[in-house]
Formats: structure tokens, sequence, C-alpha cells
């Protein structure tokens, strides 16, 4: 288990071996390692001048770190909280917790590097090698001035006591700010960037993409602001001459270099149900319905691919879902192409077998959200029963205590891996489906479940305001602030941007300010 080391003494009290880096417009313009010096006094000592700011760990509680067990002690989470150092012969590395975040470097990776740098081979560094943890007080300490205490590179964020709103807002609006700030001309978005080299990655992912015009759409309606309501339809508008291509038969899809997905087809359509220009776009509206329509499937519900076909059936957990969201807004709007109540609920109850018969979080969110629209709309129990059911399985997967301050709040089942890592997506996606849970438990007037959920909405809202670049103190080592200020880290030791990180942590949000304004009516 990982702690932050409490100490009381001052800032300017402790003494030791300091790493430092001083910074000018976030640039490395000097670093290096300092024997007998403090806190107090260390920009001057290492010559800060005015605008300049000096990053600086604290080192201490260096401890021998046996070679079989590297990878059991240089976990991903001590990222940013553990520094290591790397013996081999007469050469020693030692790389400061605030290297690894600023460098958004692994542990391995700081290995690999050493060996290469210094030509050791890693059987001889495995022989005769030594490897040490150590722990770190952080500082960022500006030319003139006092210094600022730090937590893996970042300020810890709490839970407020005066209401979710508190984190929703912010969250929400430097999202927004953010998406605004990075729409290219041709009205795209960047889909993964990374801060560290100050670079867009070439990854690609239509849904996601698709999810950042939906959350987008839904902001400019709340703050009813004109700018962001034409952002969207201009990202919408690229969006769908990118991937969109007919199918033949009155059928459409989202068509991307890996085939054409059951939940891109929905969200694309979703997005177009959602937008304040959706008549520029009835027609591909259609043909997207016509597609999902297509993929119905008796004894699964839906197909999940249009093609390749030896890919069906992937990923069902999650693009079974978003079709009946499509499905059930495009119902709660009376559109042509939407299904009967009888067709859903066919569809609804094969989903619900498959989904007991081997359950998946990644399944909870978009059927919690479409089902909750299908109660709002019928106010059949069948459909609220499960969107309970659901919730009430996912929530022991949030984690809260025994985990480093900056990590609670997310969600991560250790003993099932499978279900994959720790991502700000998978928070922001099941606090989408958590909040519609809260309005439907309310409204079932259950104050237990109530108060279970609102915790967890408040939890997961503090993990993804953690994630969240907020300011100068999290980005000192970011040259183009632009860029990432308002946007997500996927996790707090991996500070790469990511879109869907974006779009869903807004989604959430603004489920959440919606909620705080329909309570306060």
């Amino acid at each position: 288990m990982i702690r932050s080391r409490t100490k009381t003494r001052e800032a300017g009290a402790l003494a030791g071996t300091i790493w430092f880096c001083v910074r000018k417009n976030s640039r490395a313009r000097k670093r290096g390692w300092l024997r007998d010096a403090s806190i107090h006094g260390l920009a001057d000592r290492v010559g800060a001048r005015r605008g300049d700011i000096v990053e600086a760990c604290l080192a201490d509680d260096f401890r021998v770190v046996p070679l079989d067990r590297f990878n059991d002690t240089f976990i991903h989470r001590a990222r940013g909280i553990l520094g290591i150092e790397l013996t081999h012969g007469r050469t020693t590395e030692r790389t400061a917790p605030t290297q690894m975040i600023a460098s958004n470097r692994r542990f391995k990776r700081v290995l690999d590097r050493f060996l290469k740098a210094n030509v050791i081979r890693r059987r001889d560094f495995e022989r005769s090698g030594t490897a040490r943890a150590f722990s770190a007080r952080q500082f960022l300490i500006p030319a003139s001035g006092e210094p600022a205490e730090m937590f893996r590179g970042s300020t810890l964020v709490a839970v407020p006591s005066g209401g979710v709103g508190e984190l929703a807002a912010p969250l929400a609006d430097g999202i927004g700010g953010w998406m605004l700030a990075n729409l290219g001309g041709r009205g795209e978005m960047p889909y993964k960037y990374w801060p560290s080299r100050g670079e867009e990655s070439p990854a690609d992912n239509a849904i996601r993409r698709f999810l950042a015009t939906v959350a987008l759409a839904r902001l400019g309606e709340l703050r009813n602001s004109a700018e962001m309501r034409a952002a969207a339809v201009r990202n919408l508008r690229f969006n769908l001459a990118r991937y969109f291509r007919p199918l033949g038969d009155g059928r459409g899809a989202i068509v991307e270099s890996t085939g054409a997905k059951l939940g891109a087809a929905a969200l694309a359509g979703l997005a177009i149900l959602e937008s304040p220009a959706r008549d520029e776009f009835l027609e591909e509206l259609n043909m997207l319905a016509a597609g999902v329509n297509s993929l119905f499937h008796r004894k699964f519900g839906f197909r999940t691919f249009f093609f390749p076909e030896e890919r069906d059936g992937e990923n069902w957990n999650f693009y079974s879902g978003e079709a009946l969201l499509f499905w059930a807004e495009s119902m709660r709007q009376g559109a042509p192409f939407a299904p009967s109540l009888r067709r859903y609920t066919h569809v609804f109850r094969r989903c619900r077998e498959q989904h007991r018969r081997a359950r998946n979080p990644a399944f909870v969110p978009w059927h919690s959200q479409a089902n909750a629209s299908m109660f709002a709309q019928t106010g059949k129990r069948i459909f609220a029963d499960f969107v309970l059911e659901m919730n009430d399985w996912l929530l022991p997967m949030q984690q809260w205590d025994d985990l480093p301050s900056d990590l609670r709040g997310r969600f991560y089942d250790p003993r099932h891996p499978n279900f994959g890592p720790p991502h700000a997506a998978s928070t922001g996606v099941y606090l989408e489906g958590l909040v519609d849970a809260l309005s439907l438990v309310r409204s079932l007037g259950d104050p237990v479940r109530a108060a279970s959920y609102e915790r967890a909405i408040a939890r997961g809202l503090r993990s993804l305001r953690q994630l969240q670049f907020r300011g100068p103190l999290d980005t000192y080592y970011i040259s183009k602030k632009e860029r990432v200020l308002g946007a997500l880290r996927v996790e707090a030791y991996d500070n790469a941007v990511r879109i869907d990180s974006a779009a869903h942590a807004l989604a959430a949000a603004i489920k959440v300010l919606q909620f705080a304004e329909m309570d306060s009516e």
C-alpha cells in the first residue's frame, strides 16, 4: 500500500537530498540533485530568476528493492509518489517522483533507459545492480514567494461540504473551455494528446468523437451558449463528413479502418437527435437509424458489427446499451424510425438475461441511461428495477479507503482486472448512469438508496475534478497549456488527455447540474 508520508515540520525546516528543476515558461532551464539543502532558500541557491518556478522533491526513506520484487514495488499507482534510484558499478541515476509525472514515464521505461544509456545488459544489472525506492515531499517554489506543497505533481481536491455543484460546475465549464479552445478550423477536436511531448497521438475512435459532440451540444443548451451550440454543430458536421457512409438498402453506418460498429452508428444518431441543427442531418439520421435497426438480433438483442463479420459480438456490453439508449431517446422524441415498445422490451429482456449470466461494469451505465428513460416514458417497474439492480452491483467497485488521496472516488475492482483498468472515462460514464439512477430512486421514494448514490456521485466527481488540469499548480511542466487546461488526465499517474475522458466527465457534470436545478425549483 502506498501512502503519503505526513510530517509536522514546516517546509522551511526540512533538509536533506533535494531534486530541483528550474522552469521558465514550463521548460526546464536547470536541474539536478543537491545534498544538505532545504526548501527554504532553495530558489536563490539554484539561481532562479524572476518569472522562474522551481519544482522540488525532498527525498527520504530510501530502501532497497530486491530486483525480483521490482514490479511489485514500482507499480503504476506508485508513479508520482515513489522515486527510483538505479545503481550499477559506479553509475547511479535517481529519478524523482515529479520527474515521472512531468515526463509521463513508467518505472520500466526508466530502467530501460538507464540500461541503454549506460550500455548495461539486463542480465548484468540483475546480477550486480541495485534498485532503491524513496519517498518525497513535493513543492513548487516561485522565484519570490512561498512554496506550495503538492501531491503527485498536483494539489488535492476534497469533497465539498456545500454540495456537488461546487465540483460539477467548474468541471463542466473547464471541459467546455478546453473543447472550444481546441476545436479546429474544420470542426475537429483532438482525439488524444500527450502533454509531456506536446504532440497529438495518431490514434482515433469515432464513438468517442461523437460522445464529445453530444456532450458539447448539451453544455451549449445548459449554458444557453450560441458559441457552444455552433461549435457542436461544426463538430458534428466534421465527424459525419469523415465517418458516415451509406451501406445500401437505406442504411448508413459510421465506417472506420477497423470496421463499422453498432455503437458508432447509435452515438452518431444520438448526436443528431440532440443537435440544434438536427434538420440539416435528417438524411444521415434516418439511414443511421435504419442501420441500427438492421442489427437487431432475436437472441442477443443486437449484433455489434456491420462488418467485418468476424468481429460480430465484440464489445457487446458497450454497444448494446448505446443502441438501446438511441432507441429510448428516439421513442421519447416520437421519431418515425423509433422501435415499438414491444421490440424495445424484447431486446431489453435479452440484454438483461445475458448480463445476469456474465456481469460486466461496462454494461451498466449505458443500460442505466436507456432504461431510466424508458421508465420515465412508461412507468413500467421492470425498467426501474433493473437500473437499481445494476447500480447496486456496481457501487462496491468505487474505491475510497486505503488508497492514496488523489485516487479516491475512481471505479476499479482489483479482484477483476479483466473488467479493465481505472480510467477517467470509466468514472465519467458510471456517473452518467448513477445520476439517472439517483433521479429514479428519488421518484420512487427510496431515501436509503438515494443517499448511497449521492455519496458515490460526490466521490466520483471529486475523482474527475482531481484528474482535471485546473491551473498553474498542475500544468507547471506543460508548455502548451491551452492544449490541456480544462481537460482530464486518464489517471492521476498518466497525464495523457483523451476526448472520451472529457466527454463522459462533461456529460456527467451536466446531469448533476440539471439535477441540482430541479432540486432548487
